[in-house]
C-alpha cells in the first residue's frame, strides 16, 4: 500500500491552526491517536487514503502537506473567539472563517482593491446615538428611513446589499450551530467581513449585521453575543438598536403599544423589520422595560424559534442545496466570480473552486446570477 512522504510538522500546523485533537483527526482518519503524533512526528506515513481524509478535514490540499508549514496562522484570531471556560474555537467555525478570508482573497485578486468602507470612527457609551446617525448619513439614509416592506428575506438582503454596496463582504454559513455564534466580523481597512450563521432567522441576521458594524467600527474582530454581559458587547447592541430603530420612531411606536413587555417588542419587531428579542434590547436601553422583562423575551423569542426550525424539519424539504450556497455566498461574491468567467479571467474549474462547489453547482449558482441580475 502507497505511503504519503508528508512533512509531520506541518501536519501539526494545520490540524492545531484548525483547533482540531489528535483524538477527532484519528478518528476521521480512521486510526488511532497515538499514530497521528507519529505521522505529525515523522516516524511513519499515512496511506493515501488517509491523507485524502486529513486534508478534507483539516481544510487544505493534499499538495500542503508536502510543504513546509508557515509561520503564521490564517485563522484570524479575535479575543472572544474563546468562551469564558477557554475552550478554543470549534473547528467548523474556523474552517468557515478561514474560507471567508479566501473568498475576500479572491475579490481582491479579480476586483482589484476597493475603496475604503462606510464606516464611522470609534463607538463608545457617549457617543454612539451620534454614531449610529452619523452611520445611517453614510448609507444615505433619513432618521425617519425604515426597513422596507416585503418578506423577512427581502429585508434581510436589502441591508446586506446596502453594506456590500459601500465597501463590506457579508456571507453567511449553515455550518456552525447557533449556540456557537450568532455572526462574527473580522477587520480590514479595505473589504472588512461579516459572517451571519444562517440558521438564525432574517430579523435576527438583520440586528447581527449592525452589531458586527459596531466591532467593525471600533477596529476589531467581533463576536454577537446578545447579552449586556460584557460592554463591548453592550455597545454593539446598543448601536445596533439606535441604528435600525431611532429614539423618535421607537417613542412613536411605544407611546402606541401597550400590553406586557413581550407584546411591546412584537409590535416593535413588526414596525422595524427586526427580531422580537432586537426591538427587547432596544426597549431596555431605553428604559421601558426591565432586565426581567428582557430576559423573558429572549427565553420566549428562542423557545419560538426553535419550535419553527423544528416545524420546517417536519415537513421536510428545503431550498436546494446549491440556493443555500448561493444565500451563503451571495450575490455579490458570485457576481464577481461570474464576471471573470464571463471575461474569461478564470474558467468553469477555477469558479468552482472559489465558489466551493462542484461545477454543477457552480454553474447553477452562476446562471441564478444572470438570471436574476444579481438581484436576490
Amino acid at each position: 500500500m502507497a505511503h504519503a512522504p508528508i512533512n509531520g510538522s506541518t501536519l501539526r500546523w494545520a490540524r492545531e491552526t484548525m483547533f482540531i485533537a489528535r483524538g477527532e483527526l484519528a478518528r476521521a482518519a480512521g486510526t488511532s491517536e497515538g499514530r497521528i503524533a507519529k505521522f505529525e512526528a515523522g516516524d511513519t506515513r499515512p496511506t493515501l487514503r488517509q491523507l485524502e481524509i486529513i486534508a478534507n478535514k483539516l481544510d487544505r490540499t493534499i499538495a500542503f502537506f508536502f510543504t513546509d508549514p508557515p509561520d503564521e496562522s490564517d485563522v484570524p484570531e479575535t479575543a472572544d473567539f474563546r468562551a469564558g471556560n477557554g475552550e478554543p474555537i470549534p473547528s467548523r467555525l474556523a474552517r468557515e472563517m478561514r474560507r471567508a478570508e479566501q473568498h475576500r482573497d479572491t475579490v481582491l485578486d479579480l476586483e482589484g482593491r476597493p475603496e475604503k468602507p462606510a464606516l464611522v470612527g470609534a463607538i463608545n457609551r457617549r457617543n454612539l446615538v451620534a454614531r449610529a446617525n452619523e452611520m445611517r448619513d453614510l448609507l444615505g439614509l433619513t432618521e425617519d428611513f425604515t426597513s422596507p416592506e416585503g418578506r423577512d428575506s427581502q429585508v434581510l438582503n436589502f441591508w446586506r446589499g446596502l453594506l456590500e454596496r459601500h465597501g463590506f463582504l457579508i456571507f453567511q454559513t449553515t455550518k456552525v450551530e447557533l449556540a456557537v455564534f450568532r455572526g462574527l466580523s473580522i477587520h480590514h481597512d479595505v473589504l472588512p467581513i461579516i459572517l451571519l450563521n444562517g440558521a438564525d432567522s432574517n430579523n435576527g441576521k438583520v440586528f447581527t449585521l449592525f452589531h458586527e458594524v459596531a466591532h467593525l467600527a471600533n477596529r476589531t474582530n467581533g463576536m454577537c453575543v446578545l447579552s449586556d454581559d460584557v460592554s463591548e458587547e453592550s455597545i454593539a447592541n446598543a448601536f445596533a438598536a439606535n441604528f435600525l430603530m431611532p429614539r423618535s420612531q421607537v417613542d412613536r411606536i411605544a407611546s402606541s403599544a401597550s400590553g406586557t413587555a413581550l407584546e411591546r417588542a412584537k409590535a416593535m419587531a413588526d414596525a422595524f423589520k427586526v427580531s422580537v428579542l432586537a426591538a427587547g434590547v432596544r426597549l431596555r436601553t431605553l428604559d421601558l422595560i426591565s432586565n426581567k422583562d428582557l430576559e423573558s423575551i429572549r427565553l420566549e423569542s428562542d423557545r419560538r424559534w426553535e419550535d419553527s426550525r423544528e416545524s420546517r424539519k417536519n415537513c421536510g424539504g428545503g431550498p436546494a442545496p446549491w440556493r443555500i450556497r448561493y444565500r451563503d455566498l451571495g450575490s455579490g461574491y458570485v457576481g464577481v466570480v461570474a464576471r471573470a468567467l464571463e471575461d474569461e479571467r478564470v474558467d468553469l474549474l477555477d469558479a468552482s473552486y472559489l465558489m466551493n462547489a462542484r461545477i454543477p453547482m457552480a454553474k447553477q449558482m452562476i446562471d441564478e446570477y444572470h438570471r436574476t441580475e444579481g438581484l436576490e
